[in-house]
């Protein structure tokens, strides 16, 4: 089996908006706002003029901090990603970020993607917001280390025989990733990260398992999400009856009429087989080892979610 392949499968196939030439995804905007940010810490200087006022912190962190989420300050529960200290250590995270993102946005569709996005940022810091006013836990959270982590996580969960050079598989990665978060926040005493951590990792897998993915989780409860959230809301309108319903006239309906073919359940699932065996393949042994057939199938299923994306 060939490592994994992180060039391009689909990172452009459904954007937000094109700014010239580029395609603006979500992960290319998470990224953009991430580099920003970097400029930001540089202009800003020692008194983070800027960044103090979107970082996740207790509530005892001090003047420095320019409050907290307690304090009233609640954007900080969706900001907190955003600010990152220009470093070698960060380009490697933003590395990552984009190479896994952008398999995961192609697979989920931008809106389910963003959906995860947003929720490994939000739910573990109300939780950890939480549990800071119960038990007066106290510390400092800032950057897309958490984010990415849960971006792997998610990918790993749905792709767990996808192999990273030299070899080692995706599970392989995140739980040893996991394992070393855990004993650098135990061994820092930092308990305010080790608990951001458990939420972070259990709000990646009950998030990428409710969202209709990572089914070989078998073990993992799939949550039920709302329809309008997990894209399986359908809107099907009952024609009204009485007299004044206007009727087209027979030679006009003659015209116009168009027979639609009975939708066969089976066909649908083999289709929904196929489509995951080739998602399977790219993430094992890239986009290249695909056929041209194959190719077209990906792109027409690619199709088919942008166009749900947009009817939703």
């Amino acid at each position: 089996m060939r490592s994994f392949n992180a060039g391009g499968f689909g990172n452009s196939d459904n954007p937000w908006f094109r700014v010239g030439n580029i395609d603006i995804t979500t992960t290319i905007a998470v990224l953009g706002l991430g580099v920003l940010s970097m400029f930001i810490w540089a202009l800003e200087g020692p008194g983070r003029s800027i960044s103090k006022y979107l970082w996740l912190v207790s509530r005892d962190g001090g003047e420095f901090t320019g409050g907290s989420v307690l304090g009233g300050q609640i954007w900080r529960l969706i900001t907190w990603p955003i600010p990152n200290a220009p470093d070698f250590w960060t380009l490697i995270l933003f590395a990552v970020f984009y190479m896994l993102g952008s398999q995961l946005e192609a697979l989920m569709g931008r809106r389910l993607y963003t959906i995860f996005l947003v929720s490994l940022a939000v739910i573990p810091a109300v939780l950890l917001t939480i549990l800071e006013l119960i038990s007066g836990i106290d510390g400092f959270a800032a950057g897309l280390r958490f984010v990415e982590l849960g971006v792997l996580i998610g990918f790993a969960a749905h792709f767990p025989t996808a192999r990273f050079w030299p070899g080692i598989p995706a599970w392989g990665i995140a739980i040893g990733i996991v394992i070393l978060d855990i004993l650098q926040t135990v061994g820092n005493r930092d308990n305010y990260s080790l608990a951001l951590l458990f939420f972070t990792v259990a709000i990646a897998l009950f998030g990428i398992r409710a969202l209709g993915f990572a089914e070989e989780l078998h073990w993992l409860p799939k949550l039920a999400l709302p329809a309008a959230v997990s894209g399986t809301a359908t809107t099907a309108k009952t024609p009204r009856s009485g007299p004044n319903m206007s009727r087209p006239s027979r030679k006009r309906g003659k015209r116009n009429l168009k027979v639609v073919p009975p939708v066969d359940p089976r066909q649908s699932d083999l289709d929904d087989m196929e489509i995951d065996a080739l998602l399977d393949q790219v993430a094992n042994e890239g986009l290249d080892s695909l056929t041209k057939d194959q190719r077209k199938r990906l792109e027409l299923h690619s199709k088919r979610l942008r166009k749900r994306d947009e009817d939703l």
